[in-house]
């Protein structure tokens, strides 16, 4: 694992742990919202594409107190695109949309408003999150809400999070699940938000591999691991040693990759 220390990226689930912010989309009837809280904005092309994520880019022109941003859109299916926005202070905010599509009048040129309010304290005491975004203190030693509040980590390590070990299967889970055989992700945050954490550290350079014939460790000739994912222990890819890209050894022998099944087979 001499290079694979090296190269994972870890990142700070807190948003989830404790469910900061809402995902909101726009109603005809409502225009105000929380500050810190995420809403979506969404369009429909008119024009029909072969590739929408590679002929089309949109975006929208974001205004509102102190600020004034573009904000780029992704493709969210079908003709769907989809904007992800947050009011940083409270007050009125406009936005309008833009595409390389000139055409297109369903990304072009379309516009709105809302205003956003603030949150009362026993709503910021109930979520501490509603406080803002996390950043570094002024001395760089700590973290801090938005607003100056301090934040305090405190946060588990699922280095195998999402992965076989503890697949993400999109389920519903209970407030009182307690841990046991058949554990998903979504169990285990509810357990670690229900015991007061507020973030956990994994691995997210994952690829979703499915089962196959090819070793979990898979690097080029300059020794740059394309693929590097966890193993599946019990699934391997052939009886002799795996062998890599650059024709050694794999380090993790003939384990395929990771695959999203649990230890029961189950999606």
């Amino acid at each position: 694992m001499k290079s694979f220390a090296g190269k994972i990226l870890l990142f700070s689930l807190y948003l989830i742990l404790t469910s900061s912010f809402s995902n909101h989309v726009f109603a005809k009837d409502k225009n105000v919202i929380h500050v810190w809280e995420m809403e979506e904005i969404k369009l429909i092309a008119e024009k029909e594409y072969q590739n929408h994520f590679m002929e089309v880019t949109c975006w929208i022109e974001l205004k509102g107190p102190g600020f004034s941003k573009r904000v780029y859109g992704f493709w969210d299916g079908d003709n769907n695109f989809t904007f992800r926005v947050v009011a940083t202070q409270p007050g009125v905010w406009e936005w309008k949309s833009n595409s390389n599509q000139v055409s297109d009048e369903g990304l072009n040129n379309k516009a709105g408003s809302f205003e956003a309010i603030e949150w009362t304290a026993s709503e910021k005491k109930e979520n501490p999150n509603r406080n803002g975004f996390l950043r570094a203190t002024p001395n760089g030693h700590a973290l801090q809400y938005a607003d100056g509040n301090p934040f305090f980590m405190i946060g588990d390590t699922w280095l195998a999070g999402s992965t076989w070990r503890l697949p993400f299967r999109n389920a519903e889970t209970s407030d009182n699940y307690q841990p046991g055989p058949g554990i998903g992700f979504e169990d285990a945050v509810m357990y670690r938000k229900k015991q007061g954490f507020n973030s956990v550290s994994m691995i997210s350079c994952f690829p979703n591999w499915d089962s196959d014939i090819h070793p979990s460790t898979y690097s080029d000739s300059n020794n740059i691991y394309i693929r590097n994912a966890w193993e599946k222990f019990g699934y391997d890819v052939k009886d002799a040693d795996g062998v890599d890209a650059s024709g050694g050894a794999s380090y993790w022998g003939s384990f395929t990759a990771k695959n999203m099944r649990d230890e029961y087979g189950n999606l």
